[in-house]
Order: C-alpha cells, then sequence, then structure tokens
C-alpha cells in the first residue's frame, strides 16, 4: 500500500467512527504523526494508529448501545480474594521491555556527541512515533533530532523492515568504512515521499547491523536535504563512541540489573497509585513483552491492560456512548456495546462507563490476552514480543470489577498518575 492510499484509510476509518468532522486533535494526528511522521509504522499495520482506534469507536457517540439490566442486580464484588503479592506471576530476570527501556534512556548519550557539531537528539514522548511490528512484535522507539532550528524523527529500525525497502527502491551501494561498510538512500525531497536510511554492517557477520531511519517532522516546508549526509555517517560510525551505541542496540544482549531494579522501583510507584481504585485481588505491572504498556494481575494470571480517562458533557466529540449509572462491553473493540448486568463472568475486552455521577468524565478499560505477534490484533490480543511473558493468561474482568474501577473515587487522576509512570520517556 502506497503513502497517499494508506493515508487516506487511515482518515477514512477516522471520519467513520466520528459522526462529525474529525476532532481537531485527531486531525492534528493524522496530518502530522500519519502523513509525515508514519513511514516508519506503515509497513506495521498502523500499528501506533491502530492503538488507539479501538478507543476511538467507543467515542463520539459513535458506538450502539444494546442490552439491559446494568442498574439491576447485585453489583457488591463478593468475597475479598485477598491482596495480590509484588511477586505473584513477577519477571525476575530481565525482559524484553527492561531493555528497550535501556535503549530509550541511554541512546541520547551515548549517540550525541557522535552527531555532526549543532545537532542534538533527545527522547520525546509525544512525537508519537514508536512503533511495533505486527509480524513480529518488535519494538522500535523513536527519537528527536535538531538541527539548525529543524526538527527531524531518527526512528531505531530494529526490525530492518524501513531500511530493507528503502534500500530495495534505492538500490544504495554499501561504501568500505573502518570495520564494515556503510549506506545510505538519498534524501526526500517531500516529507510525504519516505524516510532518509542508513545501516551500518560490521565486517564480522555475526554481528549485527545497525539501522536507523530519519524523516521530517513539524517543519513548515517540504526538507530537500537529510540532517545526516554521507561524510557525516561515515564519521559517525568511526568514532570510538560508536561501538557503544552498536553495543546498545545488540538485540541479543539482554538488560542489565539496574533496569530490572528500575522496574521493580516504577512498579512499587505504579502499585501505590492504583491499589486506590482496583478490586482486590488485583495488582498492575508493566508489561514484559510490550515496553510502555500495563498488564492487570489477577488471582488467575495476567491481561494486558490499558486504560483510559476522557473528558467532556455526554454526547460531545471525545466522549462514549454508554447510559449514565452502567458500565457497556464489547469482545471485540468495535462500535457494538452492550450494556451490562452483574453477571459475575470474567470477560476479555473493553468496558466504557461514566466516572462517577457526573457525565463530563468517563472510563475506558481494555483487557487483552498477553502479548503476542500476529497479522492483526484486537481485544484478545495485544502487540508484543512473542514469549515475554510466562505467567498463566487471566480471564479478563467481570462487569463487577471493571465498574469497581470506574465508580472508584480519583479513578482519573490514578490513569494519568500511572500513564506518567509506564511512558517510555
Amino acid at each position: 500500500m502506497d503513502a497517499e492510499n494508506s493515508d487516506l484509510m487511515v482518515h477514512d476509518v477516522i471520519g467513520r467512527l466520528f459522526e462529525g468532522p474529525e476532532p481537531t486533535h485527531r486531525a492534528d494526528l493524522a496530518d502530522g504523526a500519519i502523513s509525515q511522521g508514519m513511514a516508519v509504522t506503515r509497513r506495521r499495520g498502523f500499528a501506533v494508529a491502530g492503538a488507539t482506534l479501538s478507543v476511538l469507536a467507543v467515542v463520539a457517540g459513535a458506538a450502539t448501545v444494546s442490552g439491559t439490566g446494568a442498574g439491576s442486580g447485585d453489583w457488591s464484588l463478593g468475597p475479598d480474594t485477598g491482596s495480590i503479592s509484588p511477586q505473584a506471576y513477577e519477571d525476575s530476570g530481565p525482559t524484553y521491555a527492561d531493555r528497550e527501556r535501556e535503549i530509550v534512556e541511554q541512546l541520547p548519550g551515548l549517540l550525541g556527541p557522535l552527531l555532526p557539531a549543532g545537532m542534538t537528539v533527545r527522547r520525546d514522548p509525544l512525537a508519537g512515533n514508536d512503533s511495533t511490528t505486527m509480524a513480529t512484535g518488535v519494538f522500535s522507539p523513536a527519537f528527536v533530532l535538531k538541527s539548525g532550528g529543524v526538527e527531524y524523527i531518527l526512528g531505531i529500525d530494529n526490525d530492518g523492515g524501513e531500511t530493507a525497502g528503502g534500500f530495495a527502491k534505492a538500490s544504495a551501494k554499501p561504501v568500505a568504512v573502518t570495520g564494515g561498510s556503510i549506506r545510505m538512500t538519498a534524501p526526500s525531497t517531500s516529507n510525504s515521499e519516505g524516510p532518509v536510511c542508513y545501516e551500518f554492517t560490521p565486517t564480522d557477520t555475526a554481528a549485527p547491523p545497525v539501522r536507523f531511519v530519519v524523516f521530517g517532522f513539524r517543519t513548515p516546508t517540504p526538507i530537500d536535504a537529510s540532517p545526516i549526509d554521507a561524510t557525516a555517517f561515515k564519521k559517525m560510525v568511526e568514532a570510538p563512541g560508536f561501538a557503544k551505541v552498536r553495543q546498545l542496540l545488540d538485540p541479543s544482549a539482554r538488560a542489565s540489573a539496574a533496569a530490572v531494579r528500575e522496574r521493580y522501583t516504577i512498579e512499587a510507584k505504579i502499585d501505590a497509585e492504583a491499589k486506590t481504585v482496583l478490586p482486590p485481588g488485583f495488582r498492575l505491572k508493566l508489561s514484559p513483552g510490550a515496553p510502555g504498556e500495563l498488564e492487570l494481575v489477577g488471582p488467575e494470571g495476567v491481561d494486558a491492560f490499558q486504560w483510559f480517562n476522557t473528558t467532556g458533557p455526554k454526547g460531545s466529540q471525545g466522549q462514549i456512548s454508554c447510559p449514565a449509572d452502567s458500565v457497556c462491553f464489547t469482545a471485540h473493540g468495535g462500535p457494538h456495546f452492550s450494556k451490562m448486568g452483574p453477571d459475575g463472568r470474567a470477560r476479555l475486552g473493553i468496558y466504557v462507563g461514566w466516572a462517577g455521577a457526573s457525565t463530563d468524565s468517563s472510563v475506558v478499560l481494555q483487557v487483552f490476552g498477553k502479548s503476542g505477534a500476529g497479522a492483526a490484533t484486537g481485544a484478545y490480543v495485544a502487540t508484543g514480543a512473542p514469549g515475554s511473558e510466562t505467567a498463566p493468561q487471566g480471564p479478563g474482568l467481570t462487569p463487577q470489577q471493571a465498574r469497581a474501577i470506574i465508580d472508584a473515587p480519583g479513578v482519573a487522576t490514578v490513569i494519568a498518575d500511572v500513564q506518567k509512570l509506564v511512558t517510555l520517556s
């Protein structure tokens, strides 16, 4: 699928989810992150945009609600199942996500001194161009390069997909350098035509290559020059400090003990926040296979977990379609929700409801299967490195448990605070 058609497809999907025009922030997302920044993500099945589309389907009145009985029956949680210990289903050794967090934290400090004079690199979560390859579960973090007042996205191409495609089209020839060879594609004259691809291949065939892509971002006009030319790239890879960059990006390297300790520290802070709103017997931990994501830990296993707070008057754009004082559910992430009664049956899927008595703040709970790779994602699968989570799959949440979270005092604040702790920054 070419860039123009793929961009139109995303606009069309967003347009069908909303009754009116795209909200401003969604239009900006499509025009900015998709048209300019999503070149790296197009081959990945719109992994970044796809992560939010199931949420968009429940807002702006796009959902239809069926079913009865949400306000009747016994909504109590029943007997206290007890607390889940911090060690339950925890990964005592380094995980895939631990390693990716190390890359995010350490790369700017290692790469910065190797860049051309006047150029800087930083991690910017607001850039929104982290991506995960659906077919493999490989995570690729993004950074921001700044040169001469212009900002570019720097994407670490861990699976080689974008660079392989770029080089196949450009027929770029390798150039010998100390310790190996380099090649790069010619810069585009338009932001929408794709990134500049870079690759260093070591002479030692057992050592992995280093690949990254650079493309325009937050620029008022098309870019007709690469921020890193061939001479600068050669100088970078031949600098003594590049060896540490190679070590950091080596996919066979495991995370350090310090990274594991950092994970435990983050999770302790998450526990302190989340325990005030989660039902007894549940806690949250960081996903080992999907960096920057959560898992819901329960007595029977773990589920991939995302939660969101949305604001605005009922019926406005950006809000859910669910009756007041109710909890609604869909198993497939589509626009058809059912109003739930307290049947006590745990489910994987998406729960929505209003936070408290007011209808200007709502909560979305997404409970998925464990991280894995595949051609498509939905309510039952979360994209991530397969096999990273060895704990058993949990059954999801019952309507009573979901409603307990949604109705918990201060849930919107807790969601925001936990998200800050989880975000790779």
